[in-house]
């Protein structure tokens, strides 16, 4: 039963190539955190703290799955741009 299951969802499951490098994942991680710890603890509230936190949500996939939705609509890959760590 779990292999139908499989070869039902894999072709529906979209492959994505990793186009960001370590330097963005990280400032992406930490700025997502920084803006749900602005609207947990800090003075922000309402609408604008409702779009703080789908901005973050929206940060730490992208930090987490290392794919930028972005950077694919415009043709950008920095994923083999780490030279400034050597």
């Amino acid at each position: 039963m779990v292999t139908f299951a499989l070869y039902i969802v894999q072709p529906l499951m979209i492959t994505s190539k990793k186009n960001m490098n370590t330097l963005d994942r990280v400032s992406r991680f930490v700025i997502a955190a920084v803006l749900v710890a602005l609207v947990i603890f800090g003075p922000v509230r309402g609408l604008l703290g409702f779009i703080l936190i789908v901005m973050s949500f929206f940060f730490f996939v992208a930090s987490f799955t290392g794919f930028c939705l972005f950077y694919k609509s415009i043709n950008a890959d920095f994923n083999n741009s780490d030279e400034y760590f050597k």
